[in-house]
């Protein structure tokens, strides 16, 4: 049985007709025509997010086998090939990113102890560590065109989140500056990402 005529059979089965999982996935009729007549194939965030609504696994969906190879083991490992794991990774460094600039914004009562510099260390490299992790992240977009414009749309991010913490740290503000990050991360999860990314980093109802 090819993918297209399991995504037909397993949209049947939950009495769900095209134009309701087109409206569901956020994408055009035509789009989920052409998944089950097999003219195209559905991203993988389009994927789990199918696999999510029909209740079934993500394998059970693209008809992967109960016994695979060591190197397919390896795969479901490897975020590159597990797009579930993938999106987990892309979740927790903007969380990371987000609670390592809140811990950036704190004051620091160090200045001139033997101790500063590694307090100075502590606050900013997990900063960097999150935010070289999110650039990473990126490359796991395998059309160009949308590379690009997630790569345009997280800059613009970071540098909102940078704003942010910058009139958190100067107006001492830490607390308002802390809900502020945290809402502008959850907009960005929740969505930017499914919206304007491609990336269906949580589940649908």
């Amino acid at each position: 049985m090819t993918l297209g005529e399991r995504l037909k059979m397993y949209r049947t089965q939950k009495g769900l007709s095209q134009e309701k999982i087109a409206e569901m996935l956020d994408v055009s009729r035509q789009a989920v025509t052409k998944w089950e007549a097999g003219q195209t194939t559905p991203s993988s965030d389009n994927l789990i997010a199918l696999a999510n609504l029909y209740d079934v696994s993500l394998g059970e969906l693209i008809g992967e086998k109960e016994t695979v190879s060591t190197g397919e083991k390896g795969k479901r490992f490897s975020p590159k090939h597990n797009p579930i794991l993938r999106n987990n990774f892309i979740i927790i460094a903007i969380i990371a990113q987000a609670a390592s600039l809140n811990i950036a914004i704190q004051p620091l009562y160090t200045e001139g102890t033997p101790y500063h510099i590694l307090f100075l260390l502590f606050k900013y490299l997990p900063l960097l560590a999150a935010s070289v992790w999110m650039a990473f992240n990126l490359h796991y977009e395998k059309d160009e065109k949308q590379r690009k414009k997630n790569a345009l749309i997280e800059l613009a991010y970071c540098v909102v989140m940078a704003i942010v913490a910058l009139v958190g740290y100067y107006s001492k503000w830490y607390f308002i500056a802390a809900v502020a990050l945290i809402t502008v991360a959850l907009i960005y999860i929740f969505v930017i990402n499914p919206k304007y990314m491609n990336r269906q980093l949580v589940k649908r109802k």
